[in-house]
Protein backbone atom coordinates (compact mmCIF):
# COMPACT_ATOMS: atom_id res chain seq x y z
CA UNK A 1 0.00 0.00 0.00
CA UNK A 2 1.17 3.67 -0.78
CA UNK A 3 2.36 5.91 1.99
CA UNK A 4 0.63 8.94 2.80
CA UNK A 5 1.65 12.21 2.27
CA UNK A 6 0.28 14.59 4.53
CA UNK A 7 -0.79 17.93 4.92
CA UNK A 8 -2.59 20.61 7.11
CA UNK A 9 -6.05 21.43 5.51
CA UNK A 10 -4.99 25.32 4.56
CA UNK A 11 -3.25 23.42 1.54
CA UNK A 12 -6.39 21.72 -0.14
CA UNK A 13 -7.18 24.06 -2.79
CA UNK A 14 -3.56 24.29 -3.32
CA UNK A 15 -3.70 20.98 -4.16
CA UNK A 16 -7.37 20.43 -5.60
CA UNK A 17 -5.93 22.98 -8.02
CA UNK A 18 -2.43 21.94 -8.89
CA UNK A 19 -0.47 25.13 -7.61
CA UNK A 20 1.40 22.82 -4.89
CA UNK A 21 3.20 20.06 -6.38
CA UNK A 22 5.82 20.14 -3.56
CA UNK A 23 6.50 20.27 0.12
CA UNK A 24 9.40 21.45 2.27
CA UNK A 25 9.76 19.34 5.39
CA UNK A 26 12.40 19.59 7.98
CA UNK A 27 14.51 16.98 8.81
CA UNK A 28 15.68 13.92 7.00
CA UNK A 29 12.58 12.36 5.09
CA UNK A 30 12.34 9.09 4.01
CA UNK A 31 11.00 9.35 0.54
CA UNK A 32 13.13 8.50 -2.49
CA UNK A 33 12.09 9.29 -6.09
CA UNK A 34 9.66 6.95 -7.58
CA UNK A 35 7.97 6.34 -4.27
CA UNK A 36 3.88 6.29 -4.94
CA UNK A 37 2.01 7.79 -1.73
CA UNK A 38 -1.09 8.69 -1.04
CA UNK A 39 -1.92 12.44 -0.75
CA UNK A 40 -4.04 12.97 2.41
CA UNK A 41 -5.17 16.60 3.19
CA UNK A 42 -7.44 17.85 6.32
CA UNK A 43 -9.34 14.26 6.62
CA UNK A 44 -9.46 13.13 3.00
CA UNK A 45 -7.26 10.90 0.54
CA UNK A 46 -7.18 13.55 -2.62
CA UNK A 47 -5.51 10.80 -4.75
CA UNK A 48 -1.92 9.13 -5.75
CA UNK A 49 1.30 10.88 -6.37
CA UNK A 50 4.61 9.64 -7.72
CA UNK A 51 7.61 11.31 -5.78
CA UNK A 52 9.12 12.83 -8.95
CA UNK A 53 12.25 14.61 -6.94
CA UNK A 54 13.68 14.43 -3.21
CA UNK A 55 16.14 17.30 -2.04
CA UNK A 56 17.95 18.20 1.05
CA UNK A 57 18.75 21.67 2.16
CA UNK A 58 19.03 24.03 4.90
CA UNK A 59 16.38 26.91 5.88
CA UNK A 60 19.35 29.78 4.85
CA UNK A 61 19.24 27.90 1.40
CA UNK A 62 15.74 28.37 -0.11
CA UNK A 63 15.07 29.97 -3.44
CA UNK A 64 11.81 31.57 -4.64
CA UNK A 65 11.84 28.83 -6.87
CA UNK A 66 11.29 26.37 -3.98
CA UNK A 67 8.50 28.79 -2.80
CA UNK A 68 6.93 28.70 -6.10
CA UNK A 69 6.79 25.28 -6.50
CA UNK A 70 5.07 24.95 -2.86
CA UNK A 71 2.41 27.03 -4.23
CA UNK A 72 3.42 30.22 -2.00
CA UNK A 73 4.19 33.64 -4.03
CA UNK A 74 6.95 34.15 -2.54
CA UNK A 75 9.90 33.16 -0.59
CA UNK A 76 9.16 34.92 2.55
CA UNK A 77 5.41 33.53 2.27
CA UNK A 78 7.40 29.85 2.63
CA UNK A 79 9.64 30.72 5.29
CA UNK A 80 6.05 32.03 7.40
CA UNK A 81 4.51 28.92 7.21
CA UNK A 82 7.72 26.87 7.51
CA UNK A 83 7.97 28.45 11.03
CA UNK A 84 4.33 28.12 11.66
CA UNK A 85 4.29 24.27 10.86
CA UNK A 86 8.07 24.11 12.63
CA UNK A 87 8.81 26.83 15.79
CA UNK A 88 11.87 25.73 16.26
CA UNK A 89 13.32 25.88 12.81
CA UNK A 90 17.21 28.11 12.81
CA UNK A 91 19.00 29.02 9.63
CA UNK A 92 20.63 25.77 9.58
CA UNK A 93 17.74 23.45 9.66
CA UNK A 94 18.18 20.48 7.57
CA UNK A 95 14.69 20.31 5.04
CA UNK A 96 13.86 18.28 2.85
CA UNK A 97 12.06 19.13 -0.12
CA UNK A 98 9.49 16.56 -2.32
CA UNK A 99 8.69 17.54 -5.57
CA UNK A 100 5.58 15.31 -7.01
CA UNK A 101 3.25 14.03 -9.84
CA UNK A 102 -0.05 12.92 -9.70
CA UNK A 103 -0.77 9.72 -10.85
CA UNK A 104 -4.08 9.97 -9.81
CA UNK A 105 -6.79 12.41 -8.44
CA UNK A 106 -10.00 11.05 -7.15
CA UNK A 107 -12.81 12.85 -8.78
CA UNK A 108 -14.35 13.26 -5.17
CA UNK A 109 -11.58 13.09 -2.40
CA UNK A 110 -13.11 10.25 -0.34
CA UNK A 111 -12.55 10.67 3.51
CA UNK A 112 -9.56 8.90 5.63
CA UNK A 113 -12.19 6.56 6.95
CA UNK A 114 -14.22 5.95 3.47
CA UNK A 115 -10.89 5.10 1.77
CA UNK A 116 -9.06 2.47 4.42
CA UNK A 117 -12.05 1.20 6.53
CA UNK A 118 -13.61 -1.89 4.97
CA UNK A 119 -16.06 -2.92 7.20
CA UNK A 120 -20.00 -2.44 7.29
CA UNK A 121 -20.03 -0.54 10.75
CA UNK A 122 -18.02 2.94 11.29
CA UNK A 123 -15.23 2.57 13.91
CA UNK A 124 -17.05 4.24 16.50
CA UNK A 125 -19.97 1.59 16.54
CA UNK A 126 -16.74 -1.53 16.06
CA UNK A 127 -15.26 0.22 19.37
CA UNK A 128 -18.37 0.12 20.79
CA UNK A 129 -19.38 -3.43 19.89
CA UNK A 130 -15.82 -4.76 20.64
CA UNK A 131 -16.28 -3.58 24.35
CA UNK A 132 -19.78 -5.01 24.90
CA UNK A 133 -19.07 -8.39 22.70
CA UNK A 134 -15.55 -9.45 22.81
CA UNK A 135 -14.24 -10.60 26.48
CA UNK A 136 -10.72 -11.42 25.62
CA UNK A 137 -9.43 -7.39 24.97
CA UNK A 138 -6.48 -6.67 26.38
CA UNK A 139 -6.21 -4.11 29.47
CA UNK A 140 -4.36 -2.03 26.71
CA UNK A 141 -7.53 -2.57 23.66
CA UNK A 142 -9.95 -1.98 26.63
CA UNK A 143 -8.37 1.50 27.78
CA UNK A 144 -7.98 2.62 23.80
CA UNK A 145 -11.21 1.52 22.67
CA UNK A 146 -12.88 3.47 26.00
CA UNK A 147 -10.98 6.35 25.41
CA UNK A 148 -12.11 6.13 21.48
CA UNK A 149 -16.03 6.15 22.25
CA UNK A 150 -15.31 8.89 25.04
CA UNK A 151 -13.83 11.30 22.31
CA UNK A 152 -14.99 9.79 18.91
CA UNK A 153 -12.63 10.20 17.04
CA UNK A 154 -8.96 9.14 16.93
CA UNK A 155 -7.20 12.45 17.34
CA UNK A 156 -9.37 12.53 20.59
CA UNK A 157 -8.53 9.40 21.73
CA UNK A 158 -4.96 9.90 21.24
CA UNK A 159 -4.97 13.04 23.62
CA UNK A 160 -6.87 11.08 26.40
CA UNK A 161 -3.98 8.74 26.11
CA UNK A 162 -1.29 10.95 26.72
CA UNK A 163 -0.36 12.42 23.36
CA UNK A 164 -0.91 12.74 19.87
CA UNK A 165 1.32 10.14 18.86
CA UNK A 166 -0.91 7.84 20.07
CA UNK A 167 -2.84 7.83 17.25
CA UNK A 168 -1.23 4.73 15.47
CA UNK A 169 -1.71 2.53 18.26
CA UNK A 170 -5.54 3.63 18.26
CA UNK A 171 -5.61 2.71 14.58
CA UNK A 172 -3.99 -0.27 15.24
CA UNK A 173 -6.75 -1.35 17.76
CA UNK A 174 -9.23 -0.82 15.87
CA UNK A 175 -8.40 -2.34 13.00
CA UNK A 176 -7.72 -5.72 14.99
CA UNK A 177 -10.77 -6.01 17.02
CA UNK A 178 -12.62 -4.63 13.46
CA UNK A 179 -10.83 -7.81 12.47
CA UNK A 180 -11.98 -10.29 15.29
CA UNK A 181 -15.59 -8.69 15.00
CA UNK A 182 -15.42 -9.41 11.14
CA UNK A 183 -14.14 -13.57 11.82
CA UNK A 184 -17.29 -14.10 14.46
CA UNK A 185 -19.80 -12.67 11.74
CA UNK A 186 -20.74 -9.81 14.11
CA UNK A 187 -20.06 -6.98 11.29
CA UNK A 188 -19.82 -7.73 7.62
CA UNK A 189 -16.63 -6.48 5.33
CA UNK A 190 -17.69 -4.23 2.24
CA UNK A 191 -15.80 -4.32 -1.26
CA UNK A 192 -12.32 -3.80 -0.64
CA UNK A 193 -11.84 -2.19 -3.90
CA UNK A 194 -11.77 1.49 -3.04
CA UNK A 195 -7.81 0.28 -1.08
CA UNK A 196 -6.52 -0.93 -4.35
CA UNK A 197 -7.52 2.25 -6.19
Amino acid sequence: MPRPLMFSRKYLEELLNGSKLATVRAGNVKYRPGDIVLVHCGGLVLGRAKIARVERKKLIDLSEEDARKDGFSSLQELLKALRQHYPNLKRDTPLTILEFQWVERFEEPLSDGEYSWCYSEGPLEVAKLALEKLNDLSFEERAVLEAFVKAGSVRGAARKLGSLSNRALVRGVLKRVAERLASLGLIGVRDRELQSK
